[in-house]
């Protein structure tokens, strides 16, 4: 288990904590790794009934570590990255996020297969796939504008530029926002709560719920898989990262 992914069960809720603020919690291959072991262990261990992923104080995730991502593409089709994403999308109990600070690319993405999100008023997200030569992951082409609608989706999948909490709580990605000092608190509360609920009751609601969907989704995260695989090796996605990586030197 990655040093960088921190997690325990407390009466009944399973925290994780991306713990690399250092690199702002970007996501390595290792990580993705834990995240995807620790999410299936949940849906099999009956003392859980709720999952909570949290960042640190500041910053919930900066998306993939670009160092990381160059050396180790997701281009396999059970690539550590797809492991994650496929854990998160089956676990049928409930997930709570807490996020302040950023949230960018796989950072946000993730958010849309969460239940609850809960964000500060610090909190901004950003998918600058399109700004790096990619498409988009996570089934988001199609989540986001069934969410929100086409237009302001496309602000974050076509534009990429930042969003804030307050208004993706009224486009309705963002359940409730909250204050820094109040934010952790809310969300281990609400993970609380299903721990006193029918945690058969629990799971088959959110199957139904996820369920309804399932067709859309699972054929938009499987479009979207096969489009970042090619993009990533394409020609624009190299010249991106290549002058991210000089920026950042």
């Amino acid at each position: 288990m990655s040093q960088q992914i921190v997690s325990a069960i407390t009466d009944g809720v399973l925290e994780i904590a991306l713990n690399r603020p250092e690199k702002k919690n970007a996501v390595t291959t290792e990580m993705y790794r834990s995240l995807a072991g620790l999410l299936a262990d949940a849906g099999n261990n009956d003392n859980v009934a709720a999952v909570l992923i949290r960042g640190q104080d500041g910053v919930f995730s900066a998306g993939n570590d670009i160092e990381d991502f160059l050396t180790s593409p997701p281009v396999s089709p059970d690539a550590p990255t797809w492991q994650f994403f496929e854990a998160l999308m089956q676990l049928d109990k409930p997930i709570v996020a807490a996020v302040d600070g950023l949230a960018v690319g796989i950072g946000a993405t993730m958010l849309l297969h969460c239940d609850f999100v809960y964000a500060t008023p610090r909190a901004s997200f950003m998918l600058p796939f399109t700004k790096l030569g990619i498409t988009p992951e996570g089934a988001s082409t199609v989540l986001l504008p069934l969410l929100m609608g086409r237009q302001r989706a496309a602000k974050l999948l076509l534009l990429g530029r930042r969003v804030e909490a307050h208004e993706l709580h009224l486009a309705g990605m963002v359940t409730e926002v909250v204050a820094e000092s109040e934010l952790l608190a809310m969300a281990k509360a609400v993970a609380a709560e299903f721990s006193v609920l029918p945690l058969d009751i629990v799971r088959k609601t959110k199957r139904l719920m996820r369920d309804g969907l399932e067709l859309l989704v699972s054929q938009q995260y499987a479009a979207e898989k096969e489009s970042l695989r090619e993009t990533v090796q394409g020609d624009a996605a190299k010249q991106a990262f290549e002058q991210f990586a000089k920026t950042r030197k």
